[in-house]
C-alpha cells in the first residue's frame, strides 16, 4: 500500500475494528521507540549545532512527550478492541498530539521565521520541502482521524457480521499450517516479531547510531568502516533474505517468480526489495524479511490488464498478520499479471468442482 492508497483506504474503506486497534498498537510501539531515539541522538549527533540548534531541553522534552503519546495509543488500542466510545476519542487525541510534536520538531529544525522567502529559488526549494512533507503527515492524519469516527461503538449498535473481518475457511487452513500456529503465521512469516515499518526502521537506526558515533567519538576517519557494514545491512542483508526458501515455498512447487519493487502501508521500495513467488494455491510477497502468503480463494480480483500509468500489480486480502494491500511492480508485469490470473482461476473452478 503506498501513500494514495493509504489515503483511499482511510477515506472509503469499511471501517475494521481489528486493524484499527492494530494500527493504534503499532503507533504506540513507534512513539515508544522515537522517544528513545530521540534521546539518545541528540547526544550523539550534532544537533546541538548548527544549524539544527536544537535546545537543551529538547531530548528529555521529546522522550516524555513521545511515551505519552506512545500509553495513549495503547490505550486507544484497548478501546478500540472492546468497542468503547473513549477508545475513539483516546485514539483522536493521541493522532492530534503526534502531529503536534512531528510538526513542532519541523518547526525547530527549519524555523519559518528563517527561511528566505524571497521568491528566489532557494526559497522555493525550501517552501516546497516543507510543505511536502507537513502533508505527508497532515493529509493521514487527517482521514484516519474521520476514519477513526466511523468506528462501531457498542451504544451504536455493533453487528458482528457487519464489520467482522473476514477469515480464511477451514480448507485452506489445513493446507498452509500444521495445528497449533496462530492466525497470524498461517499467512506471514518473519524473524521479527514486528511489521516492515518497524524493521526498516531498525534497518536503517542501527546503522545510523554506528556511523553517528563513530563520528561523535572516534572522528571522521572512521566513518567510512561504518558506512560498509551499514550498506550491507541496510541494502543486501533484505534482498539475500528474498531468496532464502520460506515455510511457504518448502511445501510447494515454485511455478515462477519475479524480483522488483513495490509498497506496503507507507513503505515504498525499489528494485530488487521485493519478490514475488507463484505458486498453483497462492502467491507469496517478500520484504524486509517479511514473507506474505496470499491464496487465490482469499485475494480480490486482479485487474484485467495493466495500463500505461499503472503503479504496478494490486494485490488485496483480508487475511490476519497479512497487509490488506500490496502493491508490486517488476519486469513484464502483463506477463506476469496473466500468469497470475489464469492460475487464480483455474483454482478457483478446481475448488468450485
Amino acid at each position: 500500500m503506498d501513500f494514495l492508497d493509504l489515503i483511499s483506504e482511510l477515506r472509503t474503506g469499511k471501517p475494521d475494528v481489528a486493524k484499527a486497534a492494530k494500527a493504534m498498537k503499532g503507533l504506540g510501539w513507534l512513539c515508544v521507540v522515537g522517544a528513545f531515539w530521540n534521546y539518545a541522538l541528540y547526544f550523539i549527533g550534532p544537533f546541538r549545532e548548527k544549524p539544527f540548534n536544537l535546545p537543551e531541553l529538547y531530548p528529555y522534552a521529546a522522550l516524555v512527550s513521545l511515551l505519552i503519546v506512545g500509553a495513549l495509543f495503547f490505550r486507544s488500542a484497548r478501546g478500540i478492541r472492546e468497542m468503547e466510545p473513549w477508545g475513539k476519542r483516546t485514539a483522536r487525541l493521541a493522532v492530534v498530539l503526534l502531529i503536534v510534536f512531528l510538526v513542532g520538531v519541523m518547526l525547530l529544525l527549519l524555523p519559518l521565521n528563517s527561511l528566505p522567502f524571497r521568491g528566489d529559488l532557494t526559497s522555493l526549494m525550501f517552501a516546497l520541502v516543507f510543505v511536502v512533507a507537513a502533508g505527508q503527515l497532515l493529509l493521514p492524519a487527517y482521514f484516519g482521524f474521520l476514519y477513526l469516527g466511523r468506528l462501531p461503538v457498542k451504544e451504536e449498535g455493533y453487528s458482528p457480521g457487519r464489520y467482522q473481518t473476514e477469515r480464511a475457511p477451514q480448507h485452506a487452513t489445513e493446507q498452509i499450517r500444521p495445528r497449533g500456529i496462530s492466525p497470524e503465521t498461517k499467512y506471514a512469516n518473519s524473524p521479527f516479531p514486528f511489521g516492515i515499518a518497524g524493521t526498516f526502521a531498525l534497518s536503517i537506526a542501527i546503522p545510523l547510531l554506528f556511523v553517528v558515533a563513530a563520528l561523535g567519538f572516534a572522528g571522521p576517519e572512521l566513518v567510512p568502516y561504518a558506512i560498509a557494514p551499514a550498506f550491507l545491512l541496510v541494502f543486501c542483508a533484505p534482498v539475500a533474505y528474498n531468496y532464502y526458501p520460506s515455510p511457504f515455498q518448502e511445501k510447494r512447487s515454485l511455478l515462477t517468480s519475479c524480483t522488483g519493487g513495490g509498497a506496503i502501508f507507507l513503505f515504498n521500495g525499489s528494485w530488487p526489495f521485493f519478490r514475488l513467488m507463484v505458486y498453483k494455491d497462492g502467491v507469496e510477497i517478500r520484504v524486509m524479511f517479511h514473507r506474505y502468503f496470499i491464496p487465490y480463494d482469499e485475494m480480490a480480483d486482479l485487474p484485467d490488464k495493466l495500463g500505461f500509468f499503472s503503479r504496478g500489480l494490486l494485490i488485496k486480502s483480508d487475511l490476519p498478520g497479512v497487509p490488506s494491500r500490496i502493491r508490486f511492480s517488476g519486469f513484464g508485469m502483463k506477463t506476469l499479471v496473466k500468469t497470475v490470473s489464469e492460475l487464480r482461476e483455474k483454482y478457483l473452478a478446481e475448488r468450485r468442482a
